[in-house]
């Protein structure tokens, strides 16, 4: 968790578990009683269960439930009891206890706007940073400056005026090219003058790379680009600075 001191709020969800509150009972765990369930997981193309990073399936009780959704990314809430998970099967039927909430991220360019704000951090003591839920998708805890209110529904508008491009440099894509940079632009679309930089939010998005990344045949590492400024969301601050995160991408096999 985050220091005491900070001012936090997540904005989908105030812990997201990747996968560890459901490995327990995989592993054999006996413990009887409603599990709670909270992971970032990937809708199938036919929109009939969830897939988490492990691989386990997650099948709703009720298929409806899902069947209006668009294929992609989601942080997925439920519960499920010990007997609902198929070891054998790889899967745990569950229970929806909100609507899946998608983090897809806008698509992946060459051509970004130009960022209007720095992060707050790229990398959060080891515990909050960019990884791979499978080959071709990049999942970015994105931590940022917001204007934070004491009403929810102007909180909401809020997180709504800030997006997160990915983008790379096409001068980069060359022949034998072993490496992928790709750049964090912190995008305000609205109020771009607010001051913000008492509070902090967190965000998960989600970003399909296929295409990119189908350019680097010898891809063997892929670097996260960002300006980071945790005091301030001004670019122009002189407490910004270039933070990069690198990721093994022969690491990555599923």
């Amino acid at each position: 968790m985050f220091m005491k001191q900070v001012k936090f709020f997540l904005v989908a969800l105030m812990a997201v578990v990747m996968g560890v509150s459901v490995t327990s009972c995989m592993n054999g765990d006996d413990n009887s009683g409603p599990r709670t369930l909270s992971v970032i997981a990937k809708l199938d193309s036919y929109g009939s269960n969830f897939k988490m990073i492990d691989g386990t399936k997650l099948v709703p009780t009720d298929p409806t439930s899902i069947m209006l959704l668009n294929s992609g990314m989601y942080i997925v809430n439920g519960q499920y009891n010990v007997e609902d998970v198929n070891v054998n099967a790889a899967s745990i039927t569950f229970t929806l206890t909100s609507t899946p909430t998608n983090i897809d991220g806008p698509s992946v360019t060459s051509t970004p706007d130009d960022a209007d704000a720095t992060m707050y951090a790229l990398n959060y003591e080891n515990t909050y940073y960019p990884y791979f839920f499978d080959k071709n998708t990049l999942i970015l805890p994105a931590m940022f400056h917001f204007k934070n209110s004491s009403n929810p529904t102007e909180v909401a508008e809020e997180i709504k005026k800030h997006k997160f491009v990915i983008s790379y440099k096409e001068e980069e894509v060359t022949e034998g090219a072993e490496t992928l940079n790709l750049y964090v632009n912190h995008i305000i679309t609205e109020d771009k003058d607010e001051v913000r930089a008492t509070d902090y939010t967190l965000s998960y998005q989600a970003y399909d790379l296929s295409y990119i990344i189908s350019r680097f045949p010898t891809l063997k590492k892929i670097v996260v680009n960002a300006k980071v400024n945790p005091s301030s969301n001004k670019l122009d601050d002189s407490n910004t600075r270039d933070e990069k995160f690198e990721i093994d991408y022969t690491k990555i096999t599923e």
